[in-house]
C-alpha cells in the first residue's frame, strides 16, 4: 500500500472526522470563556435611545429636577438681504420640535427667542423656483432636538413684481393748460 492509497482511501470518512474534531475543539472553547468572568471587563455595555438616534454608553442618569421635555410648534424665520425682494412661500410655515434639557438654570424653550428655525434660500439656484429644503434650528446649550416634524419644507419664490416709475401728472396738466392758451 503505497502513500496515496493511505490519504485516498475511505476520504468521506477521513473528511467526516476531522469535521467532527473541528466542531467538537470550537464547543469546548465556547463553554471554557463563556464561564471566564474576565471576559466582561473589556466590554462596553450600551443602550438604545429613546428615539432611536445613537447608541450610548449605559450609566445611570444624573440626579436632576430640571429635566424639561417639550413639544412645541415654531415659525420658520427666512434668512435673506434687507435689500432682498424676493419673497418665499413656505409649506409648511411651522415646524414642531420636541426639546430636551438637563441644564441647570434650565432655557425658557418656549420662547421664540430661545428656539430659532431658519431657513436660508441662499443656496437655491435662480432658475428653481420650488424645492424642498431642510430647516436649521438653533438652540440654547444643553438642549437636546429629540425630534423635528418636517424635517423638510416646501419652497416657492415669488417673482418680484417690477416697478414702474410714478408717472408725473402736474407736467402733464400744465403742458395741456400751456397749450389750450
Amino acid at each position: 500500500m503505497g502513500w496515496q492509497d493511505i490519504f485516498t482511501r475511505n476520504i468521506g470518512w477521513k473528511t467526516t472526522s476531522l469535521l467532527l474534531a473541528v466542531l467538537t475543539w470550537i464547543t469546548i472553547n465556547t463553554i471554557q470563556t463563556g464561564s471566564n468572568p474576565e471576559r466582561f471587563q473589556s466590554q462596553a455595555f450600551t443602550e438604545q435611545r429613546v428615539d432611536n438616534t445613537a447608541i450610548i454608553p449605559m450609566a445611570s442618569p444624573p440626579a436632576t429636577t430640571n429635566r424639561i421635555n417639550i413639544i412645541q410648534a415654531y415659525d420658520i424665520r427666512v434668512l435673506k438681504l434687507p435689500d432682498d425682494p424676493t419673497q418665499y412661500i413656505l409649506e409648511p410655515a411651522k415646524v414642531t420640535l420636541t426639546l430636551a434639557s438637563d441644564a441647570n438654570p434650565a432655557p425658557d424653550l418656549t420662547s421664540p427667542t430661545a428656539v430659532k428655525v431658519l431657513l436660508d434660500p441662499s443656496d437655491i439656484p435662480l432658475e428653481i423656483n420650488e424645492t424642498n429644503k431642510q430647516v436649521r434650528v438653533l438652540v440654547p446649550e444643553g438642549t437636546i432636538i429629540k425630534g423635528m416634524l418636517p424635517e423638510k419644507v416646501k419652497v416657492t419664490r415669488l417673482k418680484p413684481t417690477p416697478t414702474l416709475p410714478p408717472v408725473e401728472t402736474e407736467s402733464v396738466e400744465s403742458s395741456d393748460a400751456e397749450s389750450e392758451e
